[in-house]
């Protein structure tokens, strides 16, 4: 049982979900039901890029904890897992055998796909994730920064494989694949604000250890106060799209998208940024630190709301709406 909590069970299932509703309703869903231009990736080759992107995540997840045993004894030292209950060789099996599973998926999806530079990304995200775990992390901003990127291309990978093809494009296949590429930009950016902010956020909490083995995190090279003031900036930024999209909706009779916007995502956004600003203790913290999490899990969720289709034509709309505002 504790090994398999040392895998992150919620976030790889977290990984799953985002994969698998970007899939089915915006990639798949679009070409089947309304274009009927076929997806660049079948259903087979999905399932390796699947499971060569949660075998990667997982072995980050091992090898950062391996490398934070000394960190994780001030931070949690009642929740740690490596050094109470798993010894460190038993980690570094399990690392090794995820490394393993992870490029053998990668390199089948080269084999299959013959697209061998898009298929060797997983393996480049599981040498950084590695370079994260006992370098990037102690570094100023360039740790917070790598785990945001590898948490965006999780969306961006899968428009990349999408927007290639050998076939010849068709006008409804090009605007499918623009619409598809823009909706991961902007789910990706999503995902790299609201990470950022969770990465700053747990930096804060875990200041304490974090500042025994000279780790140079923003909170503890500029301080708190700056910290919580880069947290808000990015709460901002979050804020800024999603008035956006509120604001764009009502363009195409949308508008109940524009009010669960504002009531789903808006609110707590900006109840959050309250919470931020009266934190004072880790339990403060960590509970910021979950409620990102969920709302992570919110925004993913709205993919739910293309599967009919119409995703890659409202995000076509959303960019010519963006154009004529500027």
């Amino acid at each position: 049982m504790n090994k398999i909590k040392l895998l992150r069970p919620i976030n790889l299932a977290m990984l799953l979900l985002m994969l698998c509703l970007f899939r089915f309703c915006m990639v798949a869903a679009s070409p089947y039901r309304l274009f009927y231009v076929e997806p660049v990736l079948t259903n087979a080759q999905f399932v390796l890029l699947l499971m060569a992107t949660l075998f990667t995540a997982a072995g980050g997840y091992v090898i950062n904890d391996i490398f934070d045993v000394d960190i994780d004894a001030v931070n949690k030292n009642n929740t740690q897992i490596i050094g109470n209950t798993v010894s460190e060789e038993e980690a570094y099996r399990m690392y090794k055998i995820l490394c393993f599973l992870g490029i053998a998926s990668t390199l089948l999806l080269a084999l299959f796909t013959k697209n061998y530079r898009l298929s060797m990304i997983p393996i480049l995200i599981m040498l950084v994730l590695n370079f994260y775990a006992h370098t990037f992390k102690k570094q100023l901003i360039v740790g917070n920064f790598m785990i945001s990127l590898c948490a965006a291309f999780v969306f961006i990978l899968m428009a990349l494989y999408e927007s290639g093809g050998n076939t010849a494009n068709s006008a409804n296949s090009l605007y499918i694949k623009s619409g598809i590429t823009i909706a991961a930009i902007v789910y990706g950016l999503f995902a790299f604000l609201t990470t950022f902010l969770r990465e700053i956020i747990k930096d804060i909490e875990d200041i304490e250890g974090d500042e025994q083995y000279n780790c140079k995190t923003i909170p503890i090279v500029f301080g708190t106060k700056i910290a919580k003031i880069v947290s808000i900036v990015l709460i901002l930024f979050l804020l800024v799209m999603l008035g956006s999209f509120a604001w764009f909706f009502p363009t195409l009779n949308m508008k109940m998208a524009s009010y669960g916007i504002a009531i789903g995502f808006v609110l707590p956004l900006l109840v959050m940024l309250i919470l931020i600003v009266k934190a004072t203790t880790n339990e403060h913290f960590h509970f910021i630190s979950n409620a990102i999490k969920i709302f992570m899990l919110l925004g993913t969720l709205t993919l739910l709301y293309f599967y009919s289709g119409n995703g890659p034509y409202v995000f076509v709309q959303y960019v010519n709406f963006l154009k004529k505002l500027v």
